[in-house]
């Protein structure tokens, strides 16, 4: 009896394990205008890159082995957008869309599925391996490299690294963090960065004016803003955007800009609410006579009881000018 227990566990595992390669096969086999490339080589690479890389809490610098796995172009398009430590644009790993992780969860976690289109693929793995954690997911486009190895070619949901040319979202390559600030609420972080062209970087008494405002949840891009900070006046002297200021769940954008013969200091003040919107909060502004600067004038003040709730990426320039007016 024992024997015959141990027979039908036997054939039990070899038929699991026939069915399981099978419907691998079905996965794991494709053609591309080449012949047929063996996409398991492409789901073991990755595998091997999570395992060497985020599979264990020590970290690896090791740049050579680095180029094993990810092609030049992701290497150097990484270097650049981390070259200046107080401007980081890519303040995260877009690997593990992170900065820490247990890998531990990584490797007891990490999940592989190709795409729809031929070499791209998703990693799936819990970054820390808690309860109720939400999968993180990394789109990943790979080629075949100098050696016939596939490495990593495009992280297809980073806005860094898609390598998308008809993307808006990779012009903000050609620019540099500006000002930022950040939120650190009991559940999440969020970070608010005001870009600036590099061409302006090292010129003197420039007038930053129309810049592009991105928000942040944790390493996450929520929301971007390209039409808060007011444009450029040619017959104002006044200094454009100012600063970032946080507290708490709020932010303020500080800006100034020329109104008739005032001169005039915007404070644009945000809210993370309960729900985890950003909305408007209020809006004022404080006044300078250019010719009298010793003028007492009175500050005007708008809040959420005068224009509801306005979420973030819905404040324009003309709009804050309008609510000024009523």
């Amino acid at each position: 009896m024992k024997n015959l227990f141990s027979l039908l566990i036997f054939i039990s595992v070899l038929i699991s394990c026939k069915q399981e390669t099978k419907n691998f096969s079905k996965i794991e086999l494709k053609k591309d205008t080449v012949g047929v490339i063996k996409s398991k080589d492409a789901v073991n690479t990755l595998k091997e890159y999570y395992f060497k890389f985020y599979g264990s809490d020590k970290t690896i610098n090791d740049r050579k082995l680095l180029q094993k796995y990810v092609s030049e172009r992701v290497l150097k398009r990484i270097d650049s957008l981390t070259a200046n430590p107080e401007n980081l644009i890519l303040d995260y790993d877009p690997f593990i869309k992170g900065q820490d992780y247990d890998g531990n969860a990584i490797r007891k976690t990490l999940k592989i599925e190709p795409l729809q289109n031929e070499n791209e693929y998703r990693v799936s793995f819990s970054q820390f391996g808690t309860q109720n954690e939400k999968y993180t997911d990394i789109d990943l486009q790979l080629k075949k490299g100098k050696k016939n190895n596939f490495v990593i070619d495009a992280i297809l949901n980073d806005e860094y690294l898609n390598f998308n040319k008809n993307s808006k979202k990779n012009e903000h390559i050609k620019f540099y963090v500006l000002d930022s600030a950040k939120l650190q609420l009991q559940k999440y972080s969020y970070k608010i960065s005001v870009l600036e062209k590099n061409e302006n970087k090292n010129k003197d008494n420039v007038q930053h004016n129309s810049n592009p405002i991105i928000l942040f949840k944790g390493n996450q891009k929520i929301s971007e803003n390209d039409n808060l900070i007011f444009s450029y006046n040619d017959n104002c002297p006044a200094d454009g955007f100012q600063r970032i200021v946080s507290k708490n769940n709020y932010f303020t954008i500080e800006q100034t800009y020329c109104k008739d013969f005032l001169i005039a200091h915007s404070y644009t003040t945000f809210k993370v609410n309960e729900n985890g919107n950003i909305i408007l909060y209020k809006y004022g502004e404080e006044y300078n006579d250019r010719s009298n600067p010793d003028k007492d004038i009175k500050s005007v003040t708008k809040t959420s009881k005068d224009f509801g709730d306005i979420k973030f990426e819905n404040v324009t320039e003309n709009f804050l000018h309008n609510l000024i007016q009523n």
